[in-house]
């Protein structure tokens, strides 16, 4: 069995699940299509608040989304998949153009902001960790993502994190910047 035939596979066992139940297939919806709003509101709220380095976060993880839809763009550039729905017969519960499906805008997105949080120690980490992982399922779930797609945006987005936080945010020129009361907030620990 080729990689194709068994991503396939995996699409095929979660998407025929969907249309099944009513409930269900409306979570997946607001994941798959809404969810990723609250991200972006959560890099703004991030910037306005001030505090505890929440600027030095929320400049992190816009940094390493820019990265990722960059990198994105290069691999679709040279690769293009064709979306489930163009290639199968499948449940699709939301409407999508029919764009290159490899790798994942909203998989990248969700895994460069989680993982920054995460990387940056905030108590909330891991709220929003679960909730990149329920984004990055129900686009398999609503029928517009292979498991593949999926798995290179999320994994496009960790990397594009750990670089900006790990390297891009300790270079010497720009610690002077970012420890700045303009960034760095009314308080000095990095938790928020």
């Amino acid at each position: 069995m080729s990689i194709g035939d068994l991503d396939y596979s995996w699409f095929e066992w979660v998407n025929s699940k969907a249309d099944h139940n009513v409930f269900l297939d409306h979570i997946m919806i607001f994941f798959a299509d809404y969810l990723q709003y609250a991200f972006a509101l959560l890099l703004v709220v991030l910037f306005l608040i001030n505090r505890n380095y929440s600027r030095v976060i929320a400049m992190q993880a816009g940094f390493a989304l820019v990265l990722g839809f960059a990198v994105n763009r290069v691999i679709r550039f040279f690769f293009f998949r064709d979306r489930p729905f163009v290639s199968h017969e499948v449940n699709q519960l939301v409407e999508h153009s029919t764009s290159s499906s490899f790798p994942s805008d909203h998989a990248t997105a969700a895994f460069a902001i989680a993982f920054t949080i995460i990387l940056c120690g905030s108590r909330t980490r891991y709220i929003w960790g679960i909730l990149a992982i329920g984004i990055a399922f129900s686009r398999v779930w609503v029928g517009v993502h292979y498991p593949l797609d999926i798995m290179a945006g999320a994994l496009n987005g960790i990397i594009m994190a750990s670089f900006t936080h790990y390297i891009v945010f300790k270079l010497k020129p720009l610690n002077p910047i970012f420890e700045s009361t303009f960034f760095s907030g009314r308080n000095t620990t990095r938790n928020f």
